[in-house]
């Protein structure tokens, strides 16, 4: 290396821009006020810097305050991870409606009053087979001629079954004189699961500029035919909401902002304005948009056996066996659930060493435990067929 190109690299300095470096905290806000026989759950986190690990923050310690135009108050109560939730309240769709927030340290946070969007129902939930997989539709439509704003999300709920299936659980020493692997229990298996996952991106649609209020085969989400999500067996709930003209701009702002973005030629960021303000602080930003109104819901299941004959590809794994002497020195790797007993442990005797043996079959965790894939359940959901 040269002393010009010694002297040149001795000048770098790393260079962290504001974005990442200053200061965010700012409380974020989801959920809907909900009218009708739905639950209402409002979520409550700290936005958090560019390139910071943690990236969930949620807010704990909040009072949650639903309140009519009328003054009618409904708490809400802290679930978990940033949760807020109520039972059905049962709103009068004539009234307007606003959300109180209170922080563990005292600043106070509330949105607009809206107005309770009646949701016309989802006429169809339906999905096309294509050579690449599944795409799902939906279509919608307002007799009356008055929602014209629509937004969806939705949940997938799919089996998964391990490669692997473990019928035994080891106990370790002290629960027992000597360490042991012993049955499970029906409702300790652990090779049977139902993973959920939550929309990501912000689906909408308008029929502002139509004649008549019609939502024709508006785009949900796609499966790839390789996809585990269809290897037995799938189930996907659609809900969908009716929006102002006000929480339509704000959703279509915000999927600009966070999904059409990666040249000089898509929409630029914008500043995001929703109808959440901090009461003790009007200069401190509030992320969010907060609706009142109805839920539409449609849900169907897909069966493999209802699909085409795509490549079934579950992840390879293969049982392997574990060895020691003397049953107290049992593998850190069978105490510490890294391998999972497929079997019982056999004894055994080495003449040589004049000591007894034991083996027992095993498997990886992640080949044999369901609920370490994606937060896995073993319990069948409620509405399971």
């Amino acid at each position: 290396m040269t002393v010009s190109a010694m002297m040149l690299a001795a000048c770098k300095k790393p260079y962290s821009p504001p974005a990442v470096t200053a200061p965010n905290n700012y409380l974020v806000v989801e959920g809907i006020i909900a009218a009708g026989q739905d639950s209402t759950v409002i979520t409550l986190t700290r936005s958090v810097n560019i390139g910071q690990k943690n990236t969930h923050h949620p807010e704990w310690g909040a009072t949650v305050t639903v309140q009519s135009d009328q003054g009618v108050s409904y708490s809400l109560t802290q679930t978990d991870s940033g949760r807020y939730a109520s039972a059905p309240l049962n709103l009068d769709n004539n009234r307007k409606y606003k959300l109180l927030i209170r922080t563990a340290d005292g600043r106070t946070y509330e949105s607009d009053f809206e107005p309770v969007m009646v949701t016309p129902p989802i006429d169809t939930l339906r999905y096309d087979v294509t050579a690449d997989g599944l795409s799902f539709f939906t279509n919608a439509h307002d007799p009356a001629n008055k929602t014209h704003f629509y937004r969806w999300d939705y949940t997938e709920t799919y089996l998964f079954l391990t490669p692997l299936v473990s019928l035994y659980k080891y106990i370790p020493y002290p629960f027992y004189f000597a360490n042991r692997v012993i049955s499970r229990k029906p409702s300790e298996l652990i090779h049977t699961c139902y993973v959920s996952l939550n929309s990501t991106t912000v689906i909408l649609n308008s029929s502002a500029k139509l004649r008549e209020d019609v939502i024709n085969d508006n785009p949900i989400t796609q499966i790839s035919s390789s996809s585990e999500k269809i290897y037995y067996r799938y189930s996907i709930i659609v809900r969908q909401y009716a929006l102002t003209q006000k929480a339509y701009e704000f959703w279509t702002l915000l999927k600009k902002n966070t999904e059409q973005l990666g040249t000089i030629f898509d929409a630029q960021p914008s500043g995001i304005v929703g109808n959440l303000h901090c009461a003790s602080d009007p200069k401190e930003p509030v992320i969010g948009y907060i609706s009142a109104g109805t839920i539409s819901k449609k849900r169907i299941f897909i069966d493999r056996t209802e699909l085409p004959a795509w490549p079934f590809d579950p992840p390879q794994c293969k049982p392997t066996g574990l060895g020691w002497k003397k049953k107290e020195n049992v593998p850190a790797e069978l105490a510490d659930s890294v391998f999972i007993p497929l079997g019982p442990i056999m004894t055994g005797y080495d003449p040589i060493a004049k000591d007894s043996t034991y083996s027992v079959p095993v498997g990886y965790y992640d080949c044999v435990n369901c609920r370490y894939h994606l937060n896995g359940k073993t319990q069948k959901p409620d509405f399971w067929k």
